[in-house]
């Protein structure tokens, strides 16, 4: 892990969003991808973590299952938070149970 994906993971630990965006904002690799969705979530931002969450989920792919999984896990958490609960995510159900399994 680089040192900008470990400054911009500190400041959402503590709750600064907007540091966190500063750091991560013009990268498109899969835990630059992952944090600015969480830190898209935490704005309120909810469509745009969603599918920010979705594209690190599959940059990860299989080589990566761990991170793919809680990219799933985090836009689950996402829908939550919008009260979408029909499962129109990334697959839906079907991937969080695939997630809980990794």
């Amino acid at each position: 892990m680089d040192s900008m994906i470990s400054a911009a993971a500190r400041a959402l630990a503590g709750g600064d969003a907007l540091t966190a965006l500063q750091r991560v904002a013009l990268r498109d690799d899969p835990p630059a991808l992952a944090l600015r969705g969480i830190a898209m979530a935490q704005l309120g931002e909810h469509p745009r973590a969603r599918e920010l969450l979705r594209r690190a989920a599959r940059a990860f792919g299989a080589h990566e299952p761990v991170a793919r999984a809680r990219c799933v896990v985090a836009e689950a958490e996402v829908a939550l938070a919008q009260r979408d609960l029909g499962g129109d995510g990334s697959k839906g159900p079907a991937a969080l149970l695939a997630a809980a399994h990794t």
